[in-house]
């Protein structure tokens, strides 16, 4: 083969070589593949990227994300900032003590006055069933049908403070149990976040 011929397959072989090498720009797009523009969306296979700061990495420079990475940041950071207007549980909780101490004061003194009012209407009844004296009877009826009204006044303002009493209770279990939820839900939104933006995925 001549020097000639040599030379001018060679530089087919190059010149073919250069037209079906992928060009460098030509990256396969995954999370953390560089890009230029941001807020830039692509598609590839059928899933969505956006160019865009990874803020589970710092000093992070513009990479592309998968739509489902940037949402499990965006819940991520909602997790972390809802942790923190959580704000002093010990400030919180012990206005809450000073809330339920209250009515459970009040409640036991509407249960005793309750319970007081439901004895004098039995004493009443006997009293007045007893009674042979017709203008005492009617004097007892009428006191008897007042406490009636007593005892049922006081029964539904039990009920109430029954139910704030219950319900400051709750609260105060919500509140001492956050701090733990809030903590658990800040930890599992990052664990989301750092597989779906897992480099390369």
């Amino acid at each position: 083969m001549s020097r000639k011929l040599a030379a001018t397959l060679l530089s087919t072989v190059v010149i073919a070589g250069g037209l079906f090498a992928a060009p460098a720009s030509a990256a396969k797009i995954s999370n953390g593949t560089a890009c230029s523009k941001l807020n830039a969306t692509t598609s590839v296979s059928g899933y969505k990227y956006k160019c865009a700061k990874n803020a589970m990495v710092k000093n992070s420079k513009l990479t592309w994300l998968s739509v489902e990475c940037v949402t499990a940041i965006t819940q991520f950071q909602a997790a972390v900032k809802a942790q923190k207007s959580v704000g002093d549980i010990s400030a919180q909780t012990a206005e809450l003590d000073a809330e339920l101490e209250k009515a459970v004061a009040a409640l036991a003194n509407v249960t005793t006055a309750y319970e007081n009012a439901r004895a004098q209407v039995t004493k009443s009844q006997a009293s007045m069933n007893a009674s042979t004296n017709a203008s005492e009877k009617l004097a007892l009826s009428g006191a008897l049908s007042k406490l009636a009204n007593a005892v049922l006044v006081l029964s539904s303002s039990k009920s109430k403070l029954s139910a704030q009493v219950k319900d400051l209770e709750s609260k105060k279990a919500l509140l001492l149990s956050a701090p733990a939820a809030f903590k658990d839900s800040v930890s599992d939104a990052q664990s989301s976040a750092g597989l779906l933006c897992k480099k390369g995925y």
